[in-house]
């Protein structure tokens, strides 16, 4: 739809009242004016929770004047902002949406993905007093922007931020960078291209869950935050982990290059370990024992060799598929020959 020349109607609030929760523009065409006009749709609805704009372009430099769609001052009670894919054409000629700081105060979660953002002004993140969520995912950040977008007292209350497939360089530096939140808990930083990780690193308190995948790390080192409760390294280069996380509860490594399982000990309280499309060739009740209490394991896709050993030991587990969820049908023999290709738990070996 083009409401690039949309203008409202002008109806009395008593005459209609709208129930409507979510209103969503995909494949739109807006204006600076039209999107003043739109504004003024927040005084019949004021049930409206949720803004959506998918694919929409934007003929403007950001020049809006909502102060003029009949004072508005706020969105109501919309908590949740989320814009895709949206073109502006005149890109570089963008204005810092001061006019709209005051709009989004009550906010409480957005979402603005591959939109080509590569700053969030100091003062407007100061301004985002309620945000516990946001996500700048496929854009432009790089970390001289973002700490200028986290200075002193920005998103004072975040908790999620997610900053995936960005063109961050530096793990130190970001996590440095984000220590004024000191109410962020989850943090992605997947899908950039980091450099190798320092010894150390500093992070926000309160960290719990980190998602490095897919950043070509090849070593995780102290500079991952002890107080982590969930984390995410799959598909990297890594071939061992040997980093004692005494809270982590859940662990994703699959789509690496381990040949073993970390041992055990080193994560005293870990529930569930996904480790699938490694180069592992074994595993024995020793070392699923050195879990004290890991309850879900999946390791299938990788290269088992079906030794006497190893499937004399699966033979005499007949509960595996209550920790392995993708036993048996993932579980394939890669070795010996005669067996190769075969499931697992249906390999046979000769008497030899």
């Amino acid at each position: 739809i083009n409401v690039a020349n949309f203008r409202f109607s002008e109806l009395s609030a008593e005459e209609i009242n709208s129930p409507m929760k979510k209103l969503a523009f995909r494949n739109a065409d807006l204006t600076d004016e039209s999107f003043n006009e739109l504004l003024k749709l927040l005084r019949y609805t004021p049930e409206l929770l949720q803004a959506e704009f998918d694919d929409c372009a934007l003929d403007g430099v950001g020049d809006f004047q909502p102060s003029e769609s009949d004072i508005v001052r706020e969105l109501g009670k919309v908590e949740t902002l989320i814009i895709r894919r949206l073109h502006i054409p005149r890109f570089y000629s963008f204005n810092d949406l001061r006019s709209v700081y005051s709009l989004l105060e009550k906010v409480k979660r957005i979402t603005v993905e591959n939109s080509k953002v590569f700053l969030v002004p100091c003062e407007f993140s100061q301004r985002l007093r309620s945000l516990e969520f946001l996500d700048l995912s496929e854009n432009l950040m790089v970390e001289e922007y973002l700490r200028n977008s986290a200075c002193e007292g920005a998103w004072p209350s975040l908790q999620t931020l997610i900053l995936s497939q960005n063109y961050l360089k530096s793990i130190e530096r970001t996590g440095e960078i984000l220590l004024t939140l000191k109410n962020l808990t989850d943090l992605d930083i997947s899908r950039n291209s980091f450099r190798p990780m320092p010894d150390t690193c500093r992070w926000p308190p309160k960290m719990r869950f980190l998602n490095l995948s897919s950043t070509g790390i090849w070593a995780v080192k102290m500079c991952i935050p002890q107080t982590l409760e969930v984390l995410d390294v799959s598909n990297n280069n890594l071939d061992s982990f040997s980093l004692f996380l005494p809270r982590l509860r859940e662990l994703y490594i699959s789509r690496n290059k381990l040949k073993t399982l970390p041992d055990g000990s080193l994560f005293p309280v870990l529930l569930v370990m996904k480790i699938r499309e490694n180069a592992l060739s074994t595993f024995s009740k020793d070392q699923l024992g050195s879990f004290p209490k890991l309850e879900t394991l999946e390791a299938g896709d990788n290269h088992f060799i079906c030794s006497c050993e190893l499937l004399s030991f699966t033979l005499g587990q007949p509960a595996l598929s209550q920790v392995l969820p993708d036993w048996p049908d993932s579980y394939l023999c890669n070795s010996p020959p005669r067996l190769r290709g075969q499931r697992v738990q249906e390999a046979r070996p000769s008497v030899l």
